[in-house]
């Protein structure tokens, strides 16, 4: 049975409520946070647990410095949104960052126009040229835009002047550094080629790769028209609040829905009834009473001992097979190194990190390649897609395996249309289970 609101004192309007849904779901989908620390220095983390009853936050940080008893102000991405808060450190350990629970969550809105968000495979990007010949240039997908600016997921920098390609980090650029050219592609409504100017509004790595804002300089009237029309067919009003969120249902109810076959075979605890009944029958009849117990041996035959001599006549060939096989992780950079150390122990010789779909291609050409695993924050569908684009181009893709949030019949058809191996329900567990799952579909 669950319990709420005895942890802390509920406040109008069940704020306590809409802060647990928000961190619970944070939790859920291992989003990544930015703690500030003592130094004001951005720190990456991602939420170990949220304990309702101790009134207590906990965060995995492998870097920055915490005191206890101090304040600590953190950040993180949800639906799109930028959500804020100050807490209380409560406790200091190791990589290990204790907190109170906040008793309300803020929104850190940057945005002042509305904006219309664009899926990736509508191909819209961006062109941006700190000069013509000298200077850095950069390639990106437009994530969403506005007559003001555009946030893009950058997949290329360059040095203009030797043609190097140049590391993806927020150091990449200063805030305010201006564009001689911006050049936008493909935006949907809008004339195919857009060139402006524009200047840099901030550079995030905190939600997986590297994003860029761009801020634009007043566009020209035609531009400005065709972006001003494209954000009125996609978007609403800017939220100035936290949307209302309800808490997802419990772990133990999660589970009950996954196993309703086991429930069923384990329901029937009115069994008893009828044996009041056959006890009466068994009296008349003593013959049947000696009959029953030569059954017992049929269970008793240890058909299990097979099996246990199996596991020690195949550990060698499996771990040779495990040292042999790559696997590819698509994940957010604060939980892939967290994956990756549970695969290597588990004896798997390569992992293949990908941080975007580029690179996740790149992987798969690589040698004895047996699994993908993707578990991003993006939507399932969008998945999906790019897997079947994947396919398309190599008909050999290994197994690929997705998290979801939820699982439903429609989203388990649209898997199979994609050629998606296996489901895994999040949060799942790095245990004996998961990496039998693993065998199973690389067939070891």
């Amino acid at each position: 049975m669950a319990f709420f609101g005895f942890g802390k004192e509920k406040q109008e309007g069940g704020s306590s409520e809409l802060v647990l849904a928000y961190l619970e779901d944070a939790q859920r989908v291992r989003a990544p946070f930015l703690l500030k620390d003592k130094r004001k220095v951005d720190v990456s983390a991602t939420i170990q647990g949220v304990d309702e009853e101790a009134n207590t936050l906990s965060f995995q940080s492998s870097s920055g410095t915490f005191e206890k008893g101090a304040k600590l102000d953190f950040l993180f991405m949800q639906e799109g949104l930028r959500i804020g808060g100050t807490v209380k450190v409560v406790e200091v350990r190791s990589s290990l960052v204790v907190t109170e629970i906040p008793d309300s969550l803020e929104l850190m809105e940057r945005r002042k126009q509305s904006r219309a968000r664009l899926n990736p495979k509508e191909g819209a990007n961006v062109t941006a040229l700190t000069s013509l010949f000298e200077g850095v240039g950069i390639n990106g997908v437009i994530e969403n835009i506005s007559e003001g600016g555009c946030r893009i997921r950058v997949e290329k920098a360059m040095n203009l002047k030797d043609e190097k390609r140049l590391p993806l980090g927020t150091a990449l650029l200063p805030k305010g550094q201006a564009f001689m050219l911006v050049k936008l592609n493909k935006v949907p409504k809008c004339p195919s080629i857009m060139e402006l100017t524009g200047k840099v509004a901030y550079l995030d790595d905190s939600g997986g790769g590297l994003f860029l804002g761009i801020e634009l300089e007043k566009p020209r009237a035609d531009f400005a028209s065709a972006i001003r029309n494209l954000v009125s067919s996609r978007s609403g009003a800017i939220p100035t609040s936290i949307p209302p969120k309800i808490r997802r249902k419990t772990a133990t109810q999660e589970d009950s829905l996954l196993a309703t076959e086991e429930d069923r075979s384990s329901r029937p605890v009115p069994a008893p009834k009828p044996p009041v009944q056959e006890v009466q029958k068994p009296v008349v009849e003593p013959e049947p009473v000696p009959e029953p117990a030569p059954e017992p041996p049929p269970p008793a035959v240890p058909a299990p001992a097979p099996e246990v001599e199996a596991p020690p006549r195949n550990l060698a060939l499996l771990r040779l097979k495990k040292r042999t096989r790559a696997i590819v992780v698509m994940t957010s950079p604060a939980y892939g190194p967290l994956l990756k150390d549970f695969l290597l122990e588990d004896g798997y010789g390569r992992i293949l990190l990908a941080s975007n779909w580029n690179e996740l291609a790149e992987a798969v050409r690589q040698p004895n390649v047996g699994m993908v695993f993707i578990d991003v924050d993006t939507s399932v569908l969008e998945s999906f897609e790019m897997i079947s684009k994947l396919h398309e181009e190599d008909s050999d893709l290994p197994p690929v395996i997705v998290a979801a949030q939820e699982v439903s019949r429609a989203l388990v058809l649209a898997a199979h249309r994609s050629s998606v191996s296996q489901l895994v329900v999040k949060p799942y567990n790095l245990d004996e289970s998961f990496s039998d799952l693993l065998e199973k579909q690389m067939g070891l």
